[in-house]
């Protein structure tokens, strides 16, 4: 009688031991198709506008010009962007990495929409919780300008 239970405790360790882990995803895997377009481009240096959508001033919402050189954003507005120690002027990159990182947090409510021929997130949102007022955010990219 006791040489079956153990046969089975047995068994059922043995499949749960031996199960193959799932592969760590690829960058390729988490940024997806559209974030497989943008890097296959390959532009590091660009411009673009911002215009963020939150519950904040209305100076921070205004439409920004970032610059980015060598995959950086060298200026906001012209600004030095060393010298504005702001996280929300991002490189597409890094909006790409926001996005999952907002993902793994499990929002509420997501919109991602895309740049038909770059493959960038043209819009941005993310409410991670809708029991929390005002911090919901959303990100707007528009007039996107590649340089060689």
């Amino acid at each position: 009688m006791r040489a079956p239970k153990l046969f089975f405790l047995f068994f059922v360790s043995l499949l749960i031991f031996s199960c193959e882990k799932e592969a760590d995803p690829t960058a390729e895997d988490i940024w997806g198709a559209e974030g497989e377009k943008w890097k296959a481009k390959a532009i590091t240096n660009y411009d673009y506008t911002l215009q963020i959508s939150c519950f904040c001033i209305r100076e921070y919402t205004l439409p920004k010009r970032i610059e980015v050189r060598d995959n950086q954003v060298v200026s906001v507005e012209g600004q030095p962007f060393e010298s504005l120690n702001d996280p929300s002027y991002r490189t597409i990159d890094e909006f790409f990495d926001y996005i999952q990182t907002q993902r793994a947090l499990n929002p509420a409510v997501e919109t991602i929409e895309y740049d038909k021929e770059y493959g960038f997130p043209s819009y941005i949102y993310f409410d991670i919780s809708e029991m929390i007022a005002d911090e919901e955010i959303g990100y707007t990219l528009t007039d996107f300008k590649p340089y060689n």
